[in-house]
């Protein structure tokens, strides 16, 4: 009597749950039709029930076709079932144009609307009204890309478009802004670019191009003739130090030595002493500190006298 208790409580839990799932699914009663009939004909519809309707003569559905489906879904009718006048169309979409902007949802015979096409498109032959005329749509306007516009931003290497979303037609006027992948930069040192649509042709523009590790910004003399370089290395900002040793009487002449900020390094001067003599220069801030040349004494610790 366990066992068969056991195995019969799930089975009531699964059957409890599946109706409780299943009354919370809203039934729909049976649409009100003018002017059509519908089958099959029932009191009541369950979630998800179809009908199919027609319409009597001289009435077309609200839908296209001479006959129609329509839904229960959770209590409502998708769509409602509906008949209007044969004479009487339906909603104009035209590509390219933009949304027909009317209170009414069918448009009764005679029924003129206007239409106005979106950026970058023009009403071929200057044509841009259609007419309802007994259910159809006569004169429909066609939007094709203006002679002035622009097709898809060109493909630059090393770069994406950023701030647009993709579309196929631009304005005359509109303008693009590409931006360069992390190592990469313009040819005036810059991370962004923007072209612009001029009369159905785009602006060139620069180029993305890989960095060298350093890019030169500037630079300004300090006093003692140094001069102080900046550059830019992966988005960071160093100081880098210039002396050109021929400025210096007193040191050898050895060409320009970059020192890179906070390094020291030893110049040999000009041999006017006995010991060699030499001075010690360092970067600090962008500014060059220099001793002047000496006979610096060292201790050679790694050498022994042996006797």
């Amino acid at each position: 009597m366990k066992k068969s208790l056991r195995t019969f409580v799930p089975l009531t839990f699964i059957c409890f749950a599946l109706n409780s799932a299943k009354s919370a699914e809203e039934s729909c009663s049976a649409p009100i039709l003018d002017k059509g009939y519908f089958l099959p004909v029932q009191k009541s519809y369950n979630h998800e029930d179809q009908i199919k309707y027609a319409c009597d003569n001289g009435y077309k559905p609200a839908v296209e076709g001479w006959w129609a489906t329509s839904t229960c879904q959770n209590g409502n009718w998708s769509h409602a079932p509906q008949c209007i006048g044969e004479t009487f169309c339906f909603p104009l979409t035209i590509p390219n144009a933009k949304d027909i902007k009317t209170s009414s949802v069918f448009f009764e015979n005679g029924h003129m609307i206007e239409i106005t096409c979106n950026r970058g498109y023009v009403p071929k032959d200057q044509q841009n009204s259609a007419y309802c005329k007994n259910g159809k749509w006569i004169s429909v306007p066609i939007c094709e890309k203006s002679p002035r516009a622009c097709s898809e931003p060109p493909n630059s290497p090393n770069s994406v478009i950023i701030h647009q979303k993709y579309q196929d037609v631009f304005d005359t006027g509109s303008e693009v802004e590409y931006q360069c992948k992390d190592g990469y930069v313009t040819e005036d040192k810059k991370t962004k670019k923007s072209i612009t649509c001029n009369d159905g042709t785009w602006t060139e523009g620069s180029v993305c191009s890989e960095t060298n590790g350093c890019d030169y910004v500037g630079m300004e003399t300090g006093a003692g003739h140094e001069t102080v370089m900046q550059w830019k290395i992966t988005e960071l900002w160093q100081d880098f130090c210039e002396m050109n040793t021929a400025d210096y009487p007193d040191l050898e002449n050895v060409g320009v030595k970059y020192i890179k900020n906070g390094e020291t390094k030893e110049l040999d001067c000009t041999n006017v002493h006995i010991f060699q003599n030499y001075s010690v220069v360092k970067c600090i801030d962008g500014k060059l500190h220099k001793t002047r040349c000496k006979y610096h004494f060292k201790i050679n610790r790694s050498k022994q006298v042996s006797k």
